[in-house]
């Protein structure tokens, strides 16, 4: 029972954000007058109100929407400070026993075969 609770939950929400940003996609144009301004540099557009002020238009990107989304669900993961530890390790007594050098041992032609 709670795997079909999931999987329809799960439809459902993809069913939703598709509509969304299906809807985000077709923007309808804001209410007011669009003026295009020709400068030197380009074309400029406009957008006024029907107060006769300007509109400043917000374009939602729907490819960015879910990034917000997922932001802010996100765990706030705590970063512990860093900290430097010293460890003082002390040589151990050490006994440095005499040994013998070992003498070269003395080696005579190859025999003939």
């Amino acid at each position: 029972m709670l795997r079909l609770i999931n999987a329809l939950f799960l439809s459902l929400t993809l069913v939703i954000t598709s509509i969304s940003m299906a809807v985000a996609r077709g923007q309808s144009p804001d209410i007011g007058t669009d003026i295009v301004i020709c400068t030197g540099v380009g074309m400029t557009t406009i957008t006024i109100g029907p107060d006769g002020q300007p509109i400043k238009k917000t374009h939602l990107c729907p490819d960015g929407v879910s990034i917000f989304a997922a932001a802010f669900t996100t765990p706030i993961v705590p970063v512990l400070p860093s900290v430097m530890v010293w460890r003082l390790a002390l040589p151990a007594d050490t006994v440095i026993l005499p040994q013998e050098a070992p003498s070269p041992a003395a080696r005579g032609p190859p025999l003939d075969i």
